[in-house]
Order: C-alpha cells, then structure tokens, then sequence
C-alpha cells in the first residue's frame, strides 16, 4: 500500500505534468519572436508609427515596419485581438501548441492577396 500511494504522488505531482497556467503562456520570448525587426526607438531607421511597448521587456521598442507592427498588435494585445486573422501558415508543435506565422487585419481581407499563406513575420 505504501508503494502505490508513492507511485501516485509521483504521478500527480507538479513536476511530472505542466500546470495549465504555464501552457497559457508563451515560452517563446518576443525578442526570440521578432529578432533582427525590433529596433530602438532612438534608432535614426525608426518611424513613430511603428513604436509599441513591449510589455514583457517593460520597453518601448520600434519594430521595423507597419506589417510587424500589425502582427504584433494582434498577437500581443488583448483588446485588438478580435479583429485581426492568421494570414500566414498555421504550425502545430507538441511543445509550443498552435503557432500562426503572420497575423492580419480582418478589415484588409478583401485586399490581401493571398488571404492565408502569406510570407511569415516570425
């Protein structure tokens, strides 16, 4: 009896299974998603335009052009989330989930060409 209520503790135990909380959280950092795009914001290539707080860096970062820009507005920001679309390629990692490659405004549909599939921003 000893044996088995070790052998359960093991298998219920936090180690041996990820929390649902830490499978909520991306373990890909921003800066390893948008390496070589972010710049900063006193950088003489930066356009006003493109400046967002990375919050998890606790930043003000400038990311090199509108279209990171909108990909990182959709991905990262609760509120506009609702309004943007994958417009890249969808991949599915045991580790990481569902990852879209490319987000889009879902009000630029009609202009997009193509709609899905586009080149990736991460």
């Amino acid at each position: 009896m000893a044996t088995l209520s070790f052998l359960l503790s093991v298998f219920t135990s936090s180690s041996c299974f990820p929390s649902s909380s830490s499978l909520s959280h991306s373990p890909i950092s921003v800066s390893q998603l948008y390496a070589g795009k972010m710049l900063l914001t006193s950088d003489s290539a930066c356009d006003s335009e493109n400046i967002v707080l990375i919050q998890k860096l606790g930043t003000w970062r400038c990311l090199v052009n509108q279209e990171v820009t909108r990909d990182y507005t959709c991905r990262y920001n609760v509120a506009e989330r609702p309004s943007c679309y994958c417009c890249g390629e969808l991949h599915t990692y045991i580790e990481l989930g569902t990852l879209c490659t490319k987000f889009c405004k879902r009000e630029d549909r009609k202009t997009q060409q193509p709609r899905v599939g586009q080149q990736p921003i991460i």
